[in-house]
């Protein structure tokens, strides 16, 4: 019975130490966390011989793995997000329809950018960082691999925003764009792309969504 007792005491001693060294180590470089989409927004901009154009959404699907240490930020290790093509709006609805079709909104609904890899430096702020990420795009169904330079913000309440601008040729991915009012309206291949999109941990997300 002592022997049993004993080690009883020895295997709640050891289960207590190593739940101590994993707290700790997690406490010490960071712990992964993951992140969901909060708020922002995607601005799609060209030009045409007559006039600029500009469609946006605030319609994002947004999962990040990201490591914070004492609010630093210290790694990202997934930032994925998705644009469905069809929420992609203006004022115009007519240009929309045209835009929408261009895109090939069928069969290729949603826009695709998936991470692979990243450089994170420490920017101006103190809670800013820029990241060098590396990434792959994916618009009407084609994908091509991409750089693009983001701004993230560590804000106090714990979320993050990413920010940035990344310039393409629509003919990149076999886009081809359509001329309009009986071929007098002549859209541009250049495409700018900016986005500020907002993500918070998945458990804080959780807990406000009640």
């Amino acid at each position: 019975m002592k022997a049993i007792i004993n080690l009883n005491k020895y295997g709640f001693r050891q289960l207590f130490f190593s739940f101590l060294f994993l707290f700790s180590s997690a406490f010490v470089f960071g712990q992964q966390q993951t992140f969901v989409y909060h708020s922002g927004e995607i601005e799609v901009s060209g030009y045409t011989n007559n006039y600029n154009w500009k469609m946006k959404t605030d319609s994002v699907v947004c999962k990040a793995l990201i490591t914070l240490h004492n609010r630093q930020l210290k790694a990202i290790d997934n930032l994925n997000f998705t644009v469905p093509v069809q929420k992609l709006s203006s004022p115009n609805t007519y240009m929309d329809r045209i835009a929408h079709r261009t895109l090939k909104s069928y069969p290729f609904d949603k826009i695709y950018f998936k991470y692979v890899k990243s450089e994170i430096q420490p920017w101006d702020d103190k809670d800013q960082y820029l990241v060098k990420a590396t990434g792959n795009l994916t618009i009407a169904g084609v994908t091509q691999s991409i750089k693009m330079d983001l701004i993230a913000t560590v804000i106090k309440d714990g979320t993050i925003t990413f920010s940035g601008t990344h310039k393409l040729k629509l003919s990149t991915y076999q886009v081809v764009p359509k001329k309009t009012l009986m071929g007098t309206l002549n859209t541009s291949d250049d495409v700018t792309v900016n986005f500020v999109i907002g993500v918070k941990p998945l458990m804080l997300s959780s807990v406000s969504g009640r």
